[in-house]
């Protein structure tokens, strides 16, 4: 595929009516003369390998170094810039940023001096009127506290990838011109991995949330708006003013019209239903990818009467370790990354369980959980439980820096809380998290938080129980992830599990000699030193 068809592939790939990627080039693919095309750097921020490729798939991206002032200037600063121009008040006036980042473990900056900004013009970008940022500082501290696994890994949640975003409204309807960047300054780092890394940078249109925001009041019913089509339990099907009949399926060109009512109406699967085939990677025919290549139908979605049917390749759609792992730089695990034939049945109404059970111990002896899939992301990846195959083992300290690695028959999952998961709505720590995926039994997997400054499995007020969940008003019953706390992601199913994913969860590409398999790893010694 030429370069030119790649870059404009990318640049639809979140296309919908309600998510219209706006920027050229969002996934920061190369140009002519090893520059990241529409984008300009200033100051000391520069392109470059974000990690070698021998221990991590992130290729080329914007490089803001908080221990060197690379332009001889006295300051430690710098800047990422991107245009989109034509901007139209009929298309909305909603929009967000938001990129894809690891901010290493020394790096730092004085003043919080590190945020999102827009920009807004008139007359053709012209003319200046106004602008609007947020500081990611604050959510980058709050993650090296609240999710590192000082047990088992103490290096995840030093150093992960993450979301960070910033929703707005233009001021006026006369804004035809948005300038997004990314700035930082007052660095003051110290010596080697002190970077932020940024492999994605999009900026997109919104729905207007008009009642899509949380309730004013806990206890507060949200009203269900008359022209919203109810397929079942809390999903909904937006018509976005067309009619309402619900499609065959959901892609990620309609993703956003696929309501989960939550404190508010989120669409949970949008901007997560597209990959990528990474070169390394196993495709469904059993061969290595030679080059990398746009999976546009990652996740599929179908709705019945009964159930939401999730077909998914299980491609991550984020950074991953380099699988097999030749260099050690986890545990030598020597499972590829392949592309799968998944297909997952998620209860439309969740059903409690009277005989459920949830893990007694560390040790899995009662069996609550089944090894294998016990539900699935919002980007298609399965969640297992916390065991390796060596089921009193934690597999928490093998995993890559997005908390997941792939099984022996190639398929990548996570094992605790993905911290690289894409949500509808920023995980800053500020609020109650956004859910991020659903369990076999259909209800659904919330993020860390349970209010601002407050983990889930801290809170006295609402505490969790032996299945990492618990209600309220809002939302009902749901899980939340444990980040650096057994049993990670559920403890059990609070519901009843459909059946049909214990057929057909785990199945995959088809049986075979995958080519140049290692030796299997000792998975009884400790973690390498890194």
């Amino acid at each position: 595929m030429k370069l030119a068809t790649i870059l404009f592939f990318a640049s639809c790939l979140c296309c919908s009516a309600t998510a219209r990627q706006l920027l050229h080039n969002p996934a920061l693919l190369l140009g002519k003369g090893l520059l990241i095309e529409g984008f300009r750097t200033t100051g000391d921020a520069s392109v470059g390998e974000l990690e070698t490729s021998r221990n991590e798939t992130t290729a080329r991206g914007f490089i803001l170094d908080s221990a060197k002032d690379r332009d001889s200037d006295g300051a430690v600063s710098g800047s990422v810039k991107a245009a989109a121009v034509n901007i139209q008040p009929a298309d909305g006036r909603w929009f967000r940023l938001s990129i894809g980042a690891y901010a290493e473990e020394k790096f730092q900056v004085g003043q919080d001096a590190i945020y999102l900004q827009v920009r807004f013009f008139k007359d053709g970008g012209k003319t200046p009127v106004d602008s609007i940022q947020k500081s990611v500082f604050p959510q980058i501290l709050g993650d090296r506290d609240a999710l590192q696994d000082k047990g088992v890994n103490p290096s995840l949640g030093q150093g992960t990838w993450r979301d960070y975003s910033l929703m707005f409204r233009t001021p006026f309807p006369e804004i035809d011109t948005l300038q997004a960047s990314l700035h930082f300054a007052n660095g003051i780092g110290k010596g080697s991995s002190a970077a932020f890394l940024v492999n994605r940078f999009e900026l997109s249109g919104a729905q207007d949330p008009g009642i899509f925001q949380p309730n004013p009041a806990p206890a507060a019913k949200l009203v269900v708006p008359a022209n919203l089509v109810p397929l079942g339990g809390r999903w909904y099907f937006d018509p976005n003013g067309g009619a309402q009949v619900v499609p065959k399926q959901f892609t990620h060109a309609n993703a956003g019209q696929l309501l989960f009512r939550s404190n508010r109406f989120i669409a949970p699967f949008e901007g997560n239903m597209h990959s990528w085939l990474r070169e390394g990677y196993i495709d469904a025919n059993s061969k290595i990818v030679r080059q990398d290549q746009p999976v546009p139908d990652n996740v599929v979605i179908e709705v019945t009467k009964e159930h939401l049917i999730i077909r998914s390749k299980g491609l991550p759609n984020h950074p991953t370790a380099v699988f097999p792992d030749r260099s050690r730089w986890l545990d030598g695990n020597p499972n590829y990354i392949g592309e799968q034939r998944l297909e997952i049945y998620i209860p439309l109404e969740p059903q409690e369980n009277p005989s459920r059970l949830a893990m007694k111990n560390k040790h899995n002896n009662d069996h609550a959980l089944p090894m294998g899939p016990i539900g699935i992301a919002n980007n298609g990846i399965v969640f297992f439980n916390p065991f390796d195959h060596i089921q009193d083992e934690d597999a928490v300290w093998r995993l890559d820096r997005c908390c997941g690695h792939p099984a022996p028959r190639d398929l990548y999952h996570y094992h605790k809380y993905p911290v690289c998961n894409k949500t509808p709505w920023s995980d800053d720590g500020e609020s109650h998290s956004p859910v991020i995926g659903f369990a076999f039994d259909g209800y659904p997997v919330y993020g860390p938080y349970e209010a601002k400054g407050i983990i889930a499995w801290q809170s006295k007020d609402n505490p969790l129980n032996g299945f990492n969940v618990h209600q309220d008003p809002e939302r009902g019953w749901h899980y939340h992830v444990t980040p650096g706390h057994f049993p990670h992601i559920i403890g059990g199913y609070w519901g009843i599990p459909d059946a049909k994913n214990q057929r057909r969860g785990g199945n995959g590409p088809p049986d075979g000699r995958r080519p140049g398999r290692l030796p299997p790893p000792r998975f009884g010694l400790p973690p390498p030193r890194r």
